[in-house]
């Protein structure tokens, strides 16, 4: 078919939006189809461009969140339904509210996926992040795209109940965003490194609660023999770093590329996904993917929990004893250590985004005979 994906950024290399799109794509393009991308012209230039918006008092909290949202374009936007026979809309911000009203009066069928919650926005404004609030910035992603998408990929279930929840009524079909089969290795890595490393990979901001992790490894009882590394960046890094300041290792923070994260996460020898608002959690798939055990934050606003294996692998979102208990313990466990690494590298094999993209493919072509 000819396929138009609709994103505000499709280029972004530190976006988990803009990076799941790009791998789909990749794969709907190995499955035979014509692929055009509607986009932002930031960072890259798309098949059917359009311009950044530029919003006054937005654009310093957008930028310090490393995210744009992309022009409506009326004419773009028409010429791009045109050529296609069906759109899947990633987000739902205002060029998507663009071409899901025009390709619904175009008679062009619609899916989408459920990226992101209110809460992964609001939650760095915080006078915004309230639950009335959220409810109806729910409502408006309803009313302004879902409505329009025929089936809506979710991620997990608990992204499904959470829209069911929330009235939506299209088909809601619960496929993983997957792992690319690169990232997945068949035996833990022999490759560590001399101290013993925990890593956490996100956007330094109050959502992913990294504070959380850097007062859980003041509780721990080997604080001493443990590095944490911090990758990522974002508007709390100057907090973090004073905050790290007091740990008898220093924190180690940076924006790596996805080269460098890769050999850093399987250098690691545990993974911590503090965040509690979370679609579902590459990064920590990722990790775990390569072998480095994960303990995941237990938040109702985050999904990655229904990846923990035991409750080893699993805390009490922001409770810091909670977490330096679990890192203790496989800090005094290694053998378990390993052996629940090779649990986590069989978990990761049926997760592929190979098997995923080909479930979202048959949700489209069921729309689109349909």
């Amino acid at each position: 078919m000819k396929l138009l994906i609709v994103c505000s950024e499709y280029f972004n290399s530190s976006n988990g939006l803009s990076i799941s799109t790009q791998r789909f794509v990749k794969e709907f393009r190995k499955l035979g189809d014509d692929v055009r991308i509607l986009a932002s012209d930031n960072g890259g230039t798309p098949d059917y461009s359009v311009s950044i918006m530029n919003i006054p008092l937005v654009d310093d909290i957008m930028d310090k969140q490393n995210f744009h949202f992309a022009e409506p374009n009326f004419k773009v936007a028409r010429e791009a339904i045109e050529w296609a026979d069906l759109i899947h809309i990633e987000d739902p911000f205002p060029l998507s509210v663009v071409v899901a009203k025009l390709a619904n009066r175009m008679g062009v069928p619609i899916t989408g996926t459920f990226h992101l919650y209110p809460e992964n926005m609001t939650a760095s404004v915080p006078i915004f992040d309230f639950s009335l609030s959220n409810r109806n910035i729910m409502n408006v992603f309803r009313r302004s795209v879902y409505k329009y998408c025929a089936a809506i990929q979710c991620p997990t279930e608990k992204v499904k109940k959470r829209l069911e929840e929330c009235g939506y009524k299209s088909k809601l079909v619960v496929i993983s965003n997957g792992i690319p089969s690169e990232y997945i290795a068949e035996e833990p890595s022999d490759e560590h490194n001399d101290v013993f490393t925990l890593i956490s990979v996100g956007r330094y901001s109050n959502e992913k609660d990294q504070i959380t992790l850097i007062k859980a490894l003041k509780e721990s009882a080997h604080a001493e023999q443990i590095q944490l590394i911090l990758a990522g960046r974002g508007p709390k890094e100057d907090m973090y770093r004073t905050m790290g300041d007091s740990l008898p290792l220093k924190p180690i923070m940076r924006f790596y590329s996805q080269e460098e994260l890769h050999s850093e996460v399987r250098k690691a020898d545990l993974y911590v996904h503090c965040a509690n608002v979370e679609i579902e959690g590459m990064a920590c798939m990722e990790a775990f993917a390569a072998g480095t055990v994960p303990i995941i934050a237990d938040s109702k606003l985050s999904s990655t929990s229904v990846y923990a294996l035991t409750d080893k692998n699993i805390y009490s979102a922001g409770d810091s004893v909670d977490l330096a208990a679990k890192i203790d313990y496989w800090f005094e466990n290694r053998i378990e250590l390993s052996d629940m690494s090779r649990r986590y590298i069989a978990l990761a094999h049926t997760l592929s985004i190979e098997e995923s993209a080909k479930k979202v493919h048959e949700m489209m072509l069921s729309v689109l005979e349909k």
